[in-house]
C-alpha cells in the first residue's frame, strides 16, 4: 500500500483494500473469541461450576453463534 494514488479509483482501491484488512483482522478477532468462550464453557463444566458453564454456552450461543446468522441472514438479501 506505499504506492501513490493518482485517480478517485485508485483512492477507492486503496480504501477497499485497507477496509478488507479490518475485517480480515476483525474475524480473526471473532474467531478467538469464540475459541475462548469454548473453552471456558468446558473448563467451567469439568470443575462443576453449572451456571458459569451455562453463561459460557450462552454467550456462544447468543453473541457469537447469533450474530454468524444474522450476517447470512443478510448476505440472502
Amino acid at each position: 500500500m506505499d504506492e501513490v494514488p493518482e485517480t478517485a479509483l485508485d483512492l477507492a482501491r486503496l480504501d477497499l483494500a485497507r477496509l478488507v484488512d479490518e475485517l480480515t483482522v476483525l474475524d480473526q478477532r471473532r474467531v478467538d473469541i469464540g475459541e475462548s468462550l469454548v473453552h471456558l464453557e468446558y473448563l467451567y463444566s469439568r470443575m462443576g461450576a453449572r451456571q458459569q458453564a451455562d453463561a459460557a454456552r450462552k454467550a456462544f450461543q447468543e453473541k457469537y453463534v447469533g450474530r454468524i446468522y444474522e450476517l447470512a441472514d443478510g448476505l440472502r438479501t
